[in-house]
């Protein structure tokens, strides 16, 4: 009896506990979800644009370090980082007198370059020659012999027309005289004639050879007024220059008159000037002084040689010439009693094909004195540039 009351007692306890300790379980489980529910909408912290965030105390040491190194190396925000890479500027020159002979500083070679720079390539590589002579030890030695070498390579280019020419080393192709010398050194050949009345004649064959820009020797045969001549000689340009449209000309020929035998040499100097006209013509205006120191049988006879020559060139095709020489000697006799013969020649030139250019005119005495070649003469020629 007592075991019946006692099970009943266990299963009306139980009964009773079920619905509390469910009740607990229910709890519990609500708990759970609302702590879960509150773990998520715990607010992320977040940033305004418009706000800076506040700067951690722990960061804000290492900062203060950080600056600090990096001023201890590089300075301050308004200091200028400066490196040193040698290219401080060149002290002062040692001046000349100071220098060793035949050395230079850097402001005597800086004055050449000025110098040198409007000069043509040939006058340009004898300046430096003579620079070099004057400082045989410049500091720039090796310098200006690369720009020596220069300049000879492109002259020697130009001569064969296998590089660009510039103004000073192209040809002048200045006008040839009909009566007197030739200034311009030029490779040619010239073939001429001349038949005065009553009875002179002259014939001209000559070849010249250029030996360089400015210097030629030329070898031929020609009538002069004291003969035959067989004779040769150098011409050498002083000055020959486009830029300035200028030539100046030493004359140096030996010569032997045939009939009679006599020797003689004939120094003469020749100046040329081009001026230019309108519509791109231009006019050539030349002057040739010297002498012929002639050695006859009877003795020593000097004739005096002088001569201008105006030529216009209204085309390229076509110019136009007037000259006057004059040949005189003994000019220390009286007044009026010299031997003279002077000429005045006019005629016109015509460019041929290619290289050739072939030229007439007339000749006429003004002034004669014991010498009486002609009474007047027509003249050719023909000049064949190589």
């Amino acid at each position: 009896m007592r075991f019946a009351c006692s099970i009943s007692l266990f299963l009306a306890f139980g009964l009773l506990a079920q619905p509390a300790l469910a009740v607990d379980d229910d709890d519990f489980l609500l708990d759970d979800e609302e702590s879960e529910e509150e773990d998520d909408t715990v607010p992320i912290p977040r940033l305004d644009e418009d706000e800076e965030m506040d700067e951690d105390p722990d960061d804000a040491g290492l900062d203060e370090i950080e600056d600090d190194s990096m001023e201890s190396m590089f300075g301050k925000e308004t200091e200028t980082l400066h490196i040193d890479i040698g290219l401080e500027e060149d002290e002062e020159d040692t001046p000349l007198d100071e220098l060793p002979p035949g050395t230079d500083n850097a402001a005597t070679y800086q004055a050449q370059l000025d110098q040198v720079g409007i000069m043509a390539s040939d006058e340009e590589g004898m300046a430096w020659e003579q620079y070099l002579q004057t400082y045989p030890n410049s500091v720039f030695r090796a310098q200006i012999e690369d720009r020596i070498g220069e300049l000879s390579e492109s002259m020697f280019a130009a001569d064969r027309g296998t590089g660009p020419v510039d103004a000073g080393k192209k040809e002048l192709n200045f006008s040839n005289a009909m009566l007197m010398e030739t200034l311009d050194p030029r490779s040619k050949i010239r073939a001429g004639f001349e038949w005065g009345f009553p009875n002179w004649i002259n014939l001209i064959v000559d070849y010249e050879r250029q030996l360089q820009r400015n210097m030629s020797v030329h070898g031929g045969l020609q009538h002069r007024f004291s003969g035959w001549n067989l004779e040769g000689g150098v011409r050498y340009a002083l000055i020959k220059s486009t830029r300035t449209n200028m030539i100046v000309t030493a004359i140096g020929d030996v010569h032997l008159n045939l009939d009679p035998i006599a020797p003689g040499f004939r120094p003469m100097l020749g100046v040329g000037k081009r001026l230019d006209l309108s519509g791109g013509s231009y006019m050539d205006i030349q002057f040739q002084g010297g002498s012929d120191l002639m050695v006859f049988p009877g003795g020593f006879s000097p004739r005096w040689l002088a001569g201008v020559n105006a030529t216009v060139s209204p085309s390229d095709k076509v110019k136009v010439f007037m000259e006057t020489t004059t040949v005189m000697k003994d000019v220390g006799w009286e007044e009026g009693s010299a031997f003279r013969f002077n000429q005045i020649a006019f005629g016109i030139r015509f460019q041929g094909e290619g290289s050739t250019v072939v030229g007439t005119g007339a000749v006429v005495p003004y002034s004669a004195n014991y010498w009486r070649y002609h009474y007047g003469s027509v003249m050719a020629d023909v000049n064949h540039y190589l």
